[in-house]
């Protein structure tokens, strides 16, 4: 047990960097970020561009990176269809990076049981001995948390024992986690307007609201046109100290290159709307 006096805890230094991995505090290391969003609004895509932008150190729309190491763990997709997507993004982007991993278990990952933790920890073993940079921060990314759970995204029992595996990892193996995940239904009043929560639009309990330090949100805008441009939300950053206003991405179906269309932009401290283009 470490109990530091006031003197002490200001002489403290972690055994590791530090630097944020995405700036202002929108990823720190050993710490979460959550994606989200409703089917089809591309927010694999999105945790695919992340990852890719973070293997190499380039900046995120806009956003300056840290290089780390990535793992990317899918349970969504058979191996080959999640293949044709990554290989068509690198290809599109013509980005390469080395330190960058896949992993599609044969067997389903469970990471709220004793084996599930164990497999996940044995990955990330593995990467460890292969990354071509050791002192990099480690990256991993669940996609998506619903099939990674034994247990209900609801109930709050089966989601904090989740929570706690994976707090629990995080330290010992200095993991920064980025977890995708789904909306919930969406609900009317009474009018028949949308009603919208912000980040408790997160399907399941509000202990993922709560637990995250960071959560983006993904939303499709054309549905009936394309199908293609979504808008990104920080709908939640505990360790920012700006605000960071979302932003509307077009995603190109031929090469899955996505493009900035539109940022929202604070003035009198009011979120307005300029088109970039």
């Amino acid at each position: 047990m470490t109990i530091d006096s006031l003197s002490q805890l200001r002489s403290w230094q972690p055994p590791y960097r530090p630097d944020t991995i995405i700036e202002d505090g929108l990823l720190l290391p050993e710490t979460a970020m959550l994606m989200f969003g409703s089917a089809k609004s591309w927010k694999t895509m999105h945790s695919t561009h992340l990852a890719f932008c973070l293997a190499t150190g380039t900046p995120w729309f806009g956003y300056e990176t840290r290089q780390c190491t990535v793992l990317k763990v899918q349970v969504e997709l058979p191996k080959y269809q999640d293949k044709l997507r990554v290989m068509k993004y690198s290809d599109g982007n013509k980005s390469l990076p080395k330190n960058i991993f896949f992993h599609t278990p044969d067997q389903n990952m469970l990471l709220d049981t004793t084996w599930g933790i164990q497999s996940l920890v044995k990955a990330v073993e593995e990467i460890k001995k292969r990354t071509p940079a050791p002192d990099d921060p480690l990256v991993v990314i669940l996609d998506p948390v619903y099939l990674l759970i034994k247990g209900s995204v609801s109930e709050e029992q089966d989601v904090k024992r989740l929570q706690l595996q994976l707090m629990e990892i995080r330290k010992q193996h200095r993991i920064t986690f980025i977890i995708i995940h789904h909306s919930r239904l969406t609900k009317t009043d009474a009018s028949g307007a949308i009603v919208d929560m912000g980040a408790e639009e997160i399907m399941g309990s509000s202990l993922w609201n709560n637990w995250c330090d960071t959560m983006v949100r993904c939303q499709l805008l054309n549905p009936y046109q394309g199908a293609n441009i979504t808008k990104v939300s920080f709908v939640h950053h505990r360790n920012a100290q700006l605000f960071h206003p979302a932003f509307t991405v077009k995603w190109n179906r031929a090469n899955l290159v996505p493009e900035i269309i539109q940022r929202d932009i604070v003035e009198d401290d009011e979120p307005t709307v300029k088109n970039m283009i």
